[in-house]
């Protein structure tokens, strides 16, 4: 068979040639949080969320040929799985999720032990730990080897509620005797899977920032031109994306400087944020500030950060 053959037996039979991957950081390119967990329930690779990595895990370069990360799994006990919730148009609202719609789920797993069953769940809910509307109960798809594998799943989508907001998907390893490792997620229109669609980082990284957002400090100032007006002090910026609703904040190693050469102390912060513009209110704000001066916020180590939060 020749190789134009081989390629055109590969490509989907329905839908466009690009833009196919409804999954986001599928290739585990992005890593805002970090590169090593070892908690429950929390966000590793963008995107991501995983149900238990208590035996320690994240960013791995083994992976399958023509990827660079998979994300690793460790429960030390309970199932390995990991979730992502894709946003609908609205509350209610399938979009492309539409009842009736066939879909194909493609992924590259590889576990330290071999026989370990592979099951796929779906659901569309509120959160993406959620599961209001079931959409593929729990099924066995295949069992782990030792080396990279992919495994393909169709599958056909039903109505979602009236108040989901997302559309999760959760691949996951049944009670795992060690380390699994997940890369090359695709979730397709259609009932073929084609080739993994690769996309440049920075594509990638522009999608997850709708969701998240991590602003390092560096010893650098993260927020310039800020004001204080009696016991209070604001600091604006711009989100580097427009996110997908206000976000949350959180910050480490930070503290706020009264230029030319003061600390100054505060008591609480007040969010103000929207999504497209950071801003920060510092509430009962004490210390010295020279006259016609402003307030910055700066690391004062090379850990120092903001966070903006607004995943599903």
């Amino acid at each position: 068979m020749s190789n134009a053959r081989k390629l055109a037996d590969n490509l989907p039979s329905e839908g466009s040639l690009s833009g196919r991957n409804l999954l986001t950081n599928g290739a585990m390119q992005i890593w805002q949080r970090g590169t090593s967990f070892s908690t429950n329930s929390a966000y590793n690779a963008d995107r991501w969320n995983v149900d238990n990595n208590s035996g320690g895990g994240g960013q791995s370069t083994d992976a399958p040929d023509g990827f660079t990360y998979s994300l690793k799994i460790d429960p030390s006990s309970g199932n390995a799985a990991l979730r992502q919730a894709i946003e609908l148009p609205a509350a209610g609202e399938g979009g492309v999720f539409r009842s009736g719609q066939k879909f194909t789920l493609s992924f590259y797993v590889k576990s330290a032990n071999a026989g370990e069953a592979i099951n796929i769940f779906a659901a569309s809910a509120t959160s993406v730990g959620a599961t209001t509307t079931a959409q593929v109960s729990a099924q066995t798809i295949g069992t782990t080897t030792t080396s990279w594998v992919r495994h393909i799943f169709t599958f056909t989508s039903n109505n979602v509620g009236g108040s989901d907001t997302c559309y999760n998907i959760v691949p996951f390893v049944v009670s795992p005797s060690g380390a699994t490792y997940w890369t090359g997620l695709m979730l397709e229109e259609g009932s073929q899977a084609s080739p993994f669609e690769h996309e440049p980082v920075g594509v990638t990284l522009s999608k997850c920032q709708r969701y998240f957002q991590h602003h390092q400090g560096d010893y650098y100032t993260i927020f310039l031109n800020g004001t204080k007006d009696d016991s209070h002090a604001y600091l604006s910026g711009s989100l580097s994306q427009v996110m997908r609703a206000k976000p949350s904040f959180s910050t480490a190693n930070c503290y706020l400087y009264g230029r030319p050469s003061a600390v100054v102390s505060y008591t609480s912060t007040d969010n103000r944020c929207s999504t497209s513009y950071a801003t920060i209110g510092f509430t009962s704000v004490t210390g010295s500030i020279d006259a016609g001066e402003g307030v910055r916020f700066e690391s004062n180590n090379s850990t120092g950060y903001v966070r903006y939060d607004a995943e599903l």
